[in-house]
């Protein structure tokens, strides 16, 4: 991995030396620029985006203050090393409060600058790292926000509790630190809320104070999704529609049957088809197809992460003994292919 660095100082032999410091000392380390100025370091950076920036304070037509300034103005938050003399001190600080991260005083020792930019390096690593394991992360929090969400809309208590362990589960096994887990379950609860806000306007999670440990953050979110939980249920007399529950249980319990109808689902209820179709449209806000087809993706997905099953068996145990069906389907409601899907949730 390339690490990009701009070098600015109006001396030549103060960037030759850190020009020579520099490529010794790592092969990682690459000058994509040198600048006499801060007016011509300014044009670089924009172009070069570098990752490191080290700069002198004192220089004509444009001095690094008034660099950093603009550099900040303009969003580019690359890191940013000084240069500074002994009387230069005051500037250093004023250079410090613009979100400099270190300084180097001159004359230059080698040791400290091979130092300083190899702490800089390594925190550059470290947070690319992070990047790459987030993004891996995003597809499985996100379906398992939706599911979360999915079953807090159907008051599937045991089913919500599942789903948030799943959650849990992707969130203890990160090497991040909790002020970036927490930041994930804020995303979750984000897309949980997004889930739920046309049908069931509610207030969003927000933590009650900033400084919480994960674990803190954690209780809290399980406390909001419990407190929707019950909303929920009140808004909507859960409980007092057995009807429409007797049929949610029965869809859940045979949804595998490939053959499984709107007939089979209300013989043993007594009610028109009709009728049926108001209730389940306000109890879940989706058709008997949609809501036939969300279970048997739910299961789809289940099998096709915790499973050794074959792509066509998951198909087949979800209700679609046709397989290239059960993969338009899934592509369809899901975004991927049952194997892309599959091959997703192994690398995350």
């Amino acid at each position: 991995m390339t690490y990009r660095i701009l070098l600015v100082d109006d001396e030549a032999m103060t960037k030759r030396s850190l020009y020579k410091i520099l490529t010794g000392a790592n092969a990682s380390y690459r000058i994509v620029g040198e600048a006499s100025d801060g007016a011509e370091a300014l044009q670089i950076a924009r172009r070069e985006q570098p990752h490191l920036i080290i700069t002198d304070i004192s220089m004509p037509v444009m001095d690094g203050i008034e660099l950093i300034q603009r550099l900040r103005e303009d969003g580019l938050d690359m890191d940013i090393i000084i240069l500074s003399g002994y009387g230069e001190f005051e500037y250093a600080q004023e250079a410090l409060r613009h979100g400099v991260v270190d300084y180097i005083l001159k004359p230059m020792k080698q040791e400290q600058v091979t130092l300083l930019v190899e702490k800089r390096f390594d925190h550059f690593m470290k947070s690319r790292q992070t990047a790459i394991i987030k993004s891996q992360l995003i597809a499985p929090i996100s379906s398992a926000a939706e599911r979360i969400g999915h079953e807090l809309w159907i008051a599937n208590e045991p089913g919500m509790r599942k789903e948030m362990r799943s959650l849990s589960g992707l969130l203890d096994d990160t090497e991040f630190m909790q002020e970036e887990r927490i930041s994930l379950l804020r995303d979750a609860a984000s897309l949980i809320s997004n889930r739920l806000q046309p049908q069931f306007p509610h207030q969003a999670w927000e933590l009650p104070y900033e400084g919480q440990s994960y674990g803190q953050a954690s209780e809290s979110f399980a406390a909001w999704l419990d407190k929707l939980l019950n909303e929920i249920r009140d808004k909507r007399n859960w409980g007092k529609r057995g009807v429409i529950q007797q049929a949610i249980d029965y869809i859940k319990t045979n949804f595998a049957d490939s053959e499984l109808n709107l007939e089979k689902v209300l013989a043993p209820l007594g009610i028109s088809s009709t009728h049926f179709y108001h209730m389940l449209m306000e109890e879940t806000g989706m058709s008997y197809i949609a809501y036939l087809t969300q279970i048997r993706m739910d299961h789809a997905k289940e099998l096709l992460e915790h499973s050794d099953l074959k792509t066509y068996e998951v198909g087949q145990r979800c209700g679609y003994p046709d397989y290239p069906h059960f993969t338009k389907r899934f592509k369809r409601q899901v975004g991927l292919s049952p194997s892309e899907y599959r091959k997703n949730m192994q690398q995350a």
